[in-house]
């Protein structure tokens, strides 16, 4: 600073509040609301509902911002914000599927059933697992949670296993 030590002059302090207040507000206000329209406007095509859209929205701002903040490049970082708020999502439907005193199975069956009804607003076939793989899923879920994972690797330990089970065998 310009006194030689790192707390800003009175005058210092006012310039950065003028830029605040001029460039980098309506910068912020301009982000905020170009990422909405694109994070709901996506959320919507991709079968999500309109309270999900919004939560997706929400959850993505603070990574979107920080980004940006970073140095990502605006596209980069909505998607990088979009992609985590997801994930985050689903695993706060599994959380709360927990939270409410269902075990790992029923929880992960949750998160099934959110993908289901995402396909299902997409006007897509809904997955339609076998019984036998979605047990094997939810005991892959378990045997994660039993080695500490947290709950979004014990998704997608589920999810890996589910993917191991259906797909085609090669000889």
């Amino acid at each position: 600073m310009a006194n030689g030590s790192d707390i800003p002059t009175p005058a210092e302090m006012e310039k950065l509040k003028t830029k605040l207040r001029t460039e980098i507000e309506p910068a912020a206000k301009e982000l905020d609301d170009t990422s909405r329209e694109q994070i709901l406007a996506r959320a919507e095509i991709e079968g999500w509902s309109k309270s999900q859209a919004d939560w997706l929205n929400k959850l993505a701002k603070e990574p979107l911002f920080q980004a940006v903040a970073d140095g990502v490049p605006g596209a980069e970082a909505l998607e990088q914000a979009y992609q985590q708020a997801k994930r985050q999502l689903t695993v706060g439907y599994f959380d709360n599927a927990l939270a409410e005193g269902k075990n790992r199975y029923t929880a992960f069956l949750t998160v099934i059933d959110l993908e289901k009804q995402i396909a299902e607003r997409r006007n897509e076939a809904a997955p339609d697992y076998p019984d036998a793989v979605l047990m094997a899923a939810c005991r892959s879920v378990e045997a994660a949670a039993a080695n500490g994972a947290s709950s979004e690797e014990q998704i997608e330990a589920g999810y890996a296993s589910i993917r191991s089970l259906s797909a085609p065998a090669v000889n």
